[in-house]
């Protein structure tokens, strides 16, 4: 129980900042980790009947393949690995974080 709670709140903690990954480090990670063992090619990613539809969700599904591979990812890596997969495969598109909001403005 402790665990599903401390997940939630880490999945409520990131849900923002999930769009300022790197996919270059990204592809590296994944490339890397588990997720060529159940994702061995991009079928996954292109089929008609995806079950991921937002970047959000994108999110929440590596994060839950991070906790059942017990990979053990920092925040910062699954940031990487879903802005890869979103560049590469899904092209959801992705909203500014307020930083980046404000060095808009600051360069008006």
């Amino acid at each position: 129980m402790t665990k599903i709670t401390i997940t939630l709140c880490g999945l409520l903690l990131a849900s923002a900042s999930y769009a300022d990954g790197s996919a270059t480090k990204g592809k590296t990670i994944y490339t890397a980790s588990e997720c060529v063992r159940c994702h061995q090619t991009n079928e996954m990613f292109t089929r008609k009947d995806r079950k991921v539809k937002s970047l959000s969700e994108l999110n929440s599904q590596v994060r839950k393949c991070d906790s059942q591979l017990s990979t053990n990812l920092f925040d910062d890596e699954i940031e990487d690995v879903v802005a890869y997969l979103n560049e590469a495969h899904y092209k959801f598109s992705i909203k500014k974080s307020s930083k980046e909001d404000s060095d808009d403005k600051t360069k008006e």
